[in-house]
């Protein structure tokens, strides 16, 4: 077989080519009307941030490329027949691109059984291979309730091969039906087609390179290396479990670490606040800072510091965190607050969190501060089991049976307000939401109802975020700022200085005679943000620039220039996506004209380019 794109050879029976990535087979006209149908039912908002994104072709991105192909299609169409086949696809399909869609991926591809999607391109995210896994899986999990339904209806299973991979595509500017034309070089595409090839129906498997984005997320089974049917090469192969019900830290480097450096007066601030509500006074926090400036690190440096010494301070933390596609879900940081009030992950089975639930509100049911206003604890579990989509007994089921949404939503809240005053009268409590700037709407609402108990109680609110005002998670600020005044304390991490981030960099490697061309490399690319400098100090080790031998790091050979870091550009690409037209167009010229120039040079291109 020859590629008709590239030219070239082919392995027998290849669905895309090896070295671009394009598919082998032309598309019919039932390809292109399915294709159109799939794309006409995704999002307003998701074509709009497509078609912003993409205006523009050649511009290389990372993506997490999702291959999905039905299993046995051949004998399906023989048993079922064309049409009926057709009808049952169609079905399929559509729900699964609904899945990809909310997790905003796109459609690369849509041909007789399989589908291609990308994750980070047209629209990227920081996290784009975590959104791609958990698209998986919630696609396995539709297609295992799907088979049911075949089953039912025709008598036939229906089943899925699912396969990711992460790596660089180059991605064409947006067209109708969000069509756009693609190439993948070396890249992701060639990778997922030979994880398919491992012909596992109803799990999810990942490369290598995939891998490393999304294990501190995900339970995981090393597969180890497969070998590819027609091929001389394997492959090394992970199986996506499901969540982990406790996630590990996504940031830092393995078996590399340094005390906290540059934030001894913002760590400062927080330890007073610790006098205050030991004094019986609610307050709270704000800590303000871009990606990767240390935000959760300082908080974690906090609860470590109140934890220990001679007389620690005997408070009670509960979290709650954002999640970055959680804008569309109705009171998902709430839901996260909850759990973490509970006890339990959100991943526990559902007798266990009943248990839970029951445990906890009589515990605190009969605690002096519940208020003659609201409801007993024990006569809110209903409403918050169902909050929480646990079953209810029938009885229970009676006393939400005919309520009003708008009354549930007020029971809710009186009820983890009532929960939030007992636990505080009891011990004071300090409340961490992370992440607010991916907060949804009706989170929101409920927590601008909230933060009036940081005037009359033991609470501590500690509001985290980016300042991102353009986002609904800000109404929290100007909130804050309005009610709590002087009772509202206000953190703003900034870069760290060249010594702080050379005293960084020097511990994490504790490499005394770090060359000098390689230490101002890690200091130019990284600017002073703490993760950064993590991630450049991971492509160092990734090219062997330093290796650790006997315990100890050492440096091989200098490095002049480098590229971004994976794990960056996701991040740095969904914030310029999200910037005017102009304002991108002018950062592609800056970027080809070089890191510093006169701004007559910046004016001068733009005006020929507008010229011609």
């Amino acid at each position: 077989m020859i590629c008709p794109n590239c030219q070239t050879e082919l392995p027998t029976g290849a669905r895309f080519c090896m070295n671009c990535g394009q598919p082998i087979r032309a598309s019919t006209e039932l390809d292109q009307k399915r294709s159109e149908r799939l794309a006409a039912a995704a999002p307003e908002s998701l074509i709009e941030k497509a078609r912003a994104a993409r205006k523009v072709a050649g511009e290389r991105r990372i993506v997490t490329a999702l291959y999905l192909d039905v299993v046995n299609s051949t004998g399906l169409i023989a048993q079922l027949g064309a049409e009926t086949w057709a009808q049952v696809l169609n079905q399929a399909f559509e729900r699964c691109s609904a899945v990809i869609y909310n997790y905003e991926g796109t459609l690369a591809h849509v041909q007789e059984d399989e589908l291609l999607a990308f994750f980070g391109a047209p629209v990227a995210h920081e996290d784009d291979p975590v959104r791609a896994i958990r698209a998986a899986l919630d696609i396995k999990d539709l297609v295992h309730q799907y088979d049911q339904e075949v089953s039912q209806a025709h008598g036939c299973h229906f089943a899925v091969r699912l396969s990711l991979s992460t790596g660089p595509v180059t991605i064409g500017p947006v067209g109708d039906y969000l069509q756009y034309e693609y190439s993948a070089l070396g890249g992701a595409i060639n990778q997922v087609i030979l994880v398919e090839a491992a012909k596992l129906p109803m799990e999810v498997l990942v490369t290598a390179d995939t891998y490393r984005f999304i294990h501190p997320f995900f339970e995981c089974t090393d597969l180890g290396e497969i070998e590819v049917e027609n091929l001389t090469q394997t492959i090394h192969l992970y199986q996506v479990d499901g969540l982990k019900a406790t996630p590990e830290a996504s940031r830092g480097l393995a078996g590399l670490n340094s005390p906290m450096v540059g934030r001894e007066t913002e760590l400062s601030s927080l330890l007073k606040l610790n006098q205050y509500l030991t004094a019986g006074l609610g307050r709270a926090v704000l800590i303000l800072g871009e990606p990767g400036m240390g935000k959760t690190r300082l908080i974690a440096e906090w609860k470590a510091a109140s934890q220990s010494g001679s007389k620690p301070f005997d408070f009670r933390w509960v979290e709650g965190r954002c999640l970055s596609y959680g804008q569309r879900l109705a009171y998902h940081l709430i839901l996260s607050m909850l759990h973490s009030l509970i006890g339990l992950p959100g991943t526990s089975d559902e007798p266990e969190m009943r248990a839970a639930l029951c445990t906890l509100l009589e515990s605190f049911s009969k605690s002096p501060s519940a208020s003659s206003q609201v409801p007993g604890l024990l006569e809110v579990y209903p409403h918050l089991a169902y909050f929480l989509s646990l079953s209810l007994e029938e009885d229970e089921k009676e006393q939400i049976r005919n309520i009003e949404p708008q009354t549930f939503q007020a029971q809710v809240l009186a009820g983890i307000k009532s929960l939030l005053l007992a636990m505080a009268a009891r011990q004071p409590l300090v409340l961490v939401l992370e992440d607010l700037h991916w907060a949804d709407p009706s989170s929101v609402d409920f927590l601008i109802q909230l933060l009036p108990l940081a005037t009359t109680s033991q609470i501590l609110f500690c509001l985290v975020m980016r300042p991102e005002r353009e986002n609904p998670g800000w109404r929290l600020v100007t909130t804050a700022r309005g009610l709590l005044g002087e009772g509202l304390t206000e953190i703003n991490l900034s870069a760290l200085s060249n010594s702080e981030t050379r005293k960084l960099v020097a511990n994490l490697l504790q490499i005394e005679a770090l060359p000098e061309q390689t230490r101002a490399l890690i200091l130019k690319k990284a600017e002073g943000n703490p993760f950064f400098v993590e991630e450049v100090i991971r492509m160092l080790i990734d090219r062997k620039a330093i290796v650790r031998r006997q315990g100890k790091w050492h440096t091989e050979k200098n490095i002049s220039s480098m590229e971004i870091p994976d794990n960056l550009q996701g991040l740095l690409l969904a914030r310029i996506d999200r910037l005017p037209d102009e304002v991108k167009q002018t950062l592609r010229v800056a970027a080809v004209i070089g890191r510093q120039f006169p701004l007559k040079v910046l004016e001068m291109v733009i005006s020929r380019e507008e010229q011609a």
